[in-house]
C-alpha cells in the first residue's frame, strides 16, 4: 500500500465538518463521506464511529487533552468555540481544520481544543518509534507483574496505545483497578 497522505477537504458547509474529516481519513469524497454518515448534517459521534468502522479505520473513543504535545500522531481534535462544537483532524503536527484550512505545527483559531479521538492506520506508524505515556496505575501494575510487562514492551505502537488507553473512560479507581488487571492477564494468553 503507498504511504498515506492527508489531502485537504474544506467543509461544504456550516455544519459538515466531521464528514470533511472522514473525508480526508477514509481519502474518499466528502459527497461519499456525507453518504456514510447517512447524508446527515452535522451527524452525531455514533455515526462517525459507525462510518470509520465501515472504512476499516481502528480508532480508541474520546479523551480529554492534557496538552497538544502529547496528541498522538493521527486523531480527530474536538475544539470548543464559543458558539459551536468543531472536529478538525491533526496528522504528525499537522492541523487540517474543514472550516479554516491547514496550519502547520500551531492551530491558530480562537477554539480551545478539549478532546481528541486516536486513529489507528497502520502507514502512519510504519518506521516511526513512538512513546506511549503509561499512567501511573499501569506503571504500578507492570512493576508488580514482570511477564505483563515484558510483553507490553514488544507490542506495536498501536496495540500500546490500545492497550493502556482502551480503559481510559473507567473513572472509579476500583473498576480502573479491576480492569487493568483483566488487560494484564490478557497479555499474557
Amino acid at each position: 500500500m503507498n504511504e498515506f497522505k492527508i489531502n485537504y477537504v474544506p467543509q461544504p458547509d456550516f455544519s459538515s465538518c466531521d464528514e470533511a474529516c472522514l473525508a480526508m481519513i477514509a481519502q474518499i469524497t466528502i459527497e461519499e463521506a456525507m453518504a456514510a454518515m447517512r447524508g446527515k448534517k452535522g451527524s452525531g459521534t455514533s455515526d462517525f464511529y459507525k462510518a470509520l468502522k465501515r472504512y476499516k479505520i481502528d480508532y480508541l473513543s474520546w479523551r480529554d487533552i492534557d496538552t497538544i504535545d502529547e496528541l498522538p500522531p493521527l486523531c480527530v481534535l474536538l475544539v470548543k468555540f464559543p458558539t459551536y462544537t468543531h472536529s478538525v483532524l491533526y496528522c504528525d503536527g499537522t492541523f487540517y481544520d474543514p472550516e479554516y484550512g491547514v496550519f502547520e505545527s500551531k492551530y491558530e483559531p480562537n477554539g480551545e481544543i478539549t478532546h481528541f479521538m486516536e486513529l489507528y492506520i497502520d502507514e502512519i506508524y510504519k518506521n516511526k518509534e513512538i512513546n506511549v505515556k503509561i499512567p501511573q496505575d499501569f506503571k504500578e501494575a507492570f512493576e508488580k507483574d514482570e511477564v505483563a510487562n515484558n510483553l507490553f514492551q514488544n507490542l506495536s505502537y498501536p496495540e500500546k496505545s490500545k492497550f493502556i488507553y482502551g480503559i481510559s473512560h473507567f473513572k472509579n479507581p476500583k473498576t480502573r483497578r479491576k480492569n487493568i488487571e483483566k488487560r494484564m492477564t490478557e497479555l499474557k494468553k
